[in-house]
């Protein structure tokens, strides 16, 4: 390693504790409740086994990713059950990525410079929080760091079979979009001029069948492909297959738009924050113009520019398997599923800055174009790391993300609902109701909203509306649990004893009547 790469690396592990350090001092936030919730999964080394075969995090929602698994239980064992040793191995592993992508654009285009604006780019993007702040985006962040490491291998002289092998289980072991990587290792294969068929993708192959089995003997053949899911986080799986293509392509372009203009980042974008769209939106349109610009540009540049190509490359076959234009997925929309096609856009514009600043200009161009292009180029980095700065903080609390997910998805009712929730539990239930009746109005499906709101109107004196919330709740195709217990007690605090009693049975149907009666 050079003296000039040594300082690199540095700036790069300033620039992830600068904008991202203050994460070490946050807790377990939103999804990263299945952590806190499965934390006797994850008590010892005997359990390895165990957590190498469990789902992600239940058989139903059809994900397996025991890498991604075992990374929780490693952090628990070796740094504790606190929120701080997650969030510091998720830094670790943003820093490991960007390092990687300076060695791998190094290596394969035989450019410094462009190596360097490429990691930096990509390390400052504000759309990038969710994954990096929210200790749940490890799967992400797993799976770009080891298809980086399978690139990084494909680019060799002499590649290791059985390392092949084992950095492709792991990035598709770590989140099932890793699959990304098999046609980018085969790109470098053809850009170098190679065999595509070699022991080096036969190990690629070894690595990515050994995962299909396991994930067929932990979910079984019936979830195995299917992702069983709720009109509310994907409404696009019950939208007409025109339908949901546009609304994925309008869904491109809003994930291009906040790469690039970083304006109004979110953590919500479930129903109904982004309505079904047409071909003849404006959105759908310039989405498609993207990836038309991205298909066209990987061929028409595979042998004149090799670099773009592949930036397009990794843009489209990391893209295309969550972007439901193909199949619906389990999720409309997320910043967190970009975090992979972004790297696709740090490559591109890293190489138009670099071509900027070494075009052969002469006379008063020389003097001012290239001292303009780095001004600016610098200016955005700096602003970039204002946005994501600031933009991390929303991610300390889930207070302050529900709160935030409610001003920047107003149309959600998730985002409503948990709004309503954070006022609830202040003692505020005049505008917890608020927002949990507005969550009600978009689509009364949201069981566990249904279940808040029963308690918002207990809390106010309404125990008829509380108990029409408690039994809505549990009609809805995915019904709240602790709705039975909330309407058990209801009843109890009524002394409506027969009612209560037939609610415990459900709770508790190995357990007789009387015992359930010494329980009033």
């Amino acid at each position: 390693m050079t003296k000039k790469e040594k300082i690199f690396f540095g700036i790069l592990g300033a620039l992830v504790l600068i904008i991202y350090g203050q994460s070490l001092a946050g807790g377990f936030v939103f999804d990263d409740r299945g952590i806190a919730e499965h934390q006797e999964l994850f008590t010892g080394l005997d359990q390895v086994v165990q957590v190498a075969t469990h789902p992600y995090w239940i058989v139903e929602a059809g994900l397996y990713r025991p890498v991604t698994l075992l990374s929780y239980l490693f952090n628990t064992v070796f740094l504790g059950e606190g929120a701080f040793g997650f969030h510091l191995i998720n830094l670790f592993l943003y820093f490991g990525i960007c390092a990687c992508i300076y060695l791998l654009v190094k290596r394969l285009f035989e450019n410094e410079w462009l190596a360097y604006l490429s990691a930096l780019i990509f390390l400052v993007l504000p759309i990038h929080t969710e994954v990096v702040a929210n200790i749940s985006g490890r799967s992400e962040l797993l799976a770009l760091f080891f298809s980086l490491l399978l690139l990084l291998e494909f680019s060799k002289e002499k590649i290791n079979f059985w390392l092949a092998g084992l950095w492709m289980f792991l990035a598709i072991g770590a989140k099932e979009t890793a699959v990304a990587v098999v046609p980018l290792a085969v790109l470098i294969m053809v850009i170098q001029k190679r065999k595509v068929l070699s022991p080096a993708t036969l190990g690629v192959a070894m690595g990515a069948s050994i995962y299909f089995i396991l994930r067929l003997l932990v979910l079984g053949p019936a979830h195995f492909l299917g992702v069983e899911t709720s009109i509310i986080e994907n409404p696009l799986l019950f939208a007409s297959v025109p339908d949901r293509i546009a609304t994925g392509l309008q869904i491109l372009w809003i994930y291009v738009s906040k790469t690039f203009w970083p304006a109004n980042l979110c953590s919500d974008y479930s129903y109904n924050q982004i309505p079904i769209a047409s071909f003849m939106s404006a959105g759908a349109i310039l989405g498609a113009l993207v990836l038309f610009a991205a298909i066209v540009s990987f061929f028409f540049f595979l042998r004149r520019r090799p670099i773009i190509s592949f930036a397009s490359a990794i843009f489209l076959a990391s893209f295309i398997p969550v972007s439901n234009l193909i199949f619906p997925v389990g999720t409309i929309a997320g910043e967190r599923l970009f975090f992979y096609p972004s790297l696709g856009f740090a490559l591109f514009v890293a190489y138009v800055l670099n071509s900027s600043l070494t075009l052969p200009l002469s006379g008063e161009g020389k003097n001012w174009i290239t001292p303009l292009i780095k001004g600016v180029g610098g200016l955005l980095i700096i602003i970039y790391v204002i946005i994501s700065f600031q933009r991390q903080s929303v991610w300390m609390s889930e207070e302050k993300l529900f709160l935030n997910a409610a001003e920047c998805a107003p149309k959600s009712v998730l985002s409503l609902s948990n709004a309503g929730t954070v006022y609830y539990f202040r003692g505020d239930f005049e505008t917890a109701a608020k927002y949990l009746e507005a969550s009600k109005a978009i689509k009364p499906v949201y069981s566990k909203g249904l279940n808040n709101l029963g308690l918002v109107y207990w809390k106010q004196g309404r125990p008829r509306e509380a108990e029409q919330m408690y039994h809505e709740s549990l009609k809805q195709k995915y019904p709240y649990p602790g709705a039975i217990e909330n309407l058990t007690l209801l009843y109890l605090s009524e002394k409506n004893d027969e009612k209560a009693l037939h609610w415990l049975k459900i709770m508790y149907p190995n357990v007789g009547d009387s015992a359930l009666r010494s329980l009033f």
